[in-house]
């Protein structure tokens, strides 16, 4: 019934999320974070390449992989106009399965608050099995501040002079109880003043308490668990930004 990050979505995404893009400072943020590690980075939910692109071009030795095939797809053609290559991988990051472990692996721009949360272990397992001794896992999170049930935002983007796709969004709900808030996403590719295709997401997000998800990363394992406030600035509430540590036994 529903189709997430498809086609018209990917090409949303390219017109407002393009490559280099800075969403509120993340992308200065976590080159901050990677450019002195050791060792090569994980991208999760990786996309079409907006943050992986530039830190590849600082010169990070960093991998990128999605669940999604339209993003991937689109992140090669990205790579291949800025002239950068590395590994991609198709993969559901609850059974993520790679042959090699990283240093760091890091998850921008809220992709963590899209797992489901009876599913959370599992993926903090994977990632946890997938980082070297001493690795660092580094994620955003989001809280539903500002939610408001039944709004509806309905935006126009052009891609070519007689293309463009229109976007609806509408806040379906807030689940107290599953920490969860739900919307309905349209996107519709018009050609002409005529729809051409149409594309329909039922966009979930989940949110974790500060001490709730502190302990989910204890009991896998993780250590030296911190966190920042939207980037360190401190001026966006809703935006955590939490660090854990693999560490040496």
């Amino acid at each position: 019934m529903f189709k997430e990050y498809g086609e018209l979505s990917t090409k949303l995404y390219e017109v407002t999320k393009p490559v280099g893009h800075s969403l509120n400072g993340d992308m200065e943020y976590y080159l901050e974070k990677v450019k002195n590690r050791q060792g090569s980075v994980l991208e999760a939910g990786v996309g079409t390449g907006r943050m992986l692109i530039p830190l590849l071009k600082e010169g990070i030795a960093i991998d990128g992989v999605d669940i999604s095939p339209e993003m991937l797809t689109q992140c090669k053609t990205n790579m291949q106009k800025y002239q950068v290559n590395t590994n991609l991988f198709n993969q559901d990051l609850i059974q993520l399965d790679l042959k090699q472990k990283y240093s760091t692996i890091i998850m921008p721009s809220g992709s963590f608050c899209l797992l489901s949360r009876n599913q959370i272990d599992t993926f903090l397992q994977r990632i946890y099995h997938h980082l070297e001794e001493d690795g660092l896992f580094i994620f955003d999170t989001l809280l539903p501040i500002g939610f408001q049930t039944g709004d509806m935002e309905i935006s126009n983007y052009p891609i070519t002079e007689d293309s463009g796709i229109l976007f609806t969004s509408i806040s379906k709900g807030i689940d107290w109880l599953e920490q969860k808030i739900s919307y309905i996403h349209k996107y519709e590719l018009l050609h002409k003043g005529a729809v051409k295709k149409t594309e329909i997401s039922h966009f979930i997000l989940y949110w974790y308490g500060l001490k709730e998800l502190e302990g989910l990363l204890k009991h896998i394992g993780f250590s030296s668990i911190d966190y920042d406030i939207g980037y360190g600035q401190e001026n966006d509430p809703s935006l955590i930004t939490f660090s854990a540590s693999k560490e040496h036994n």
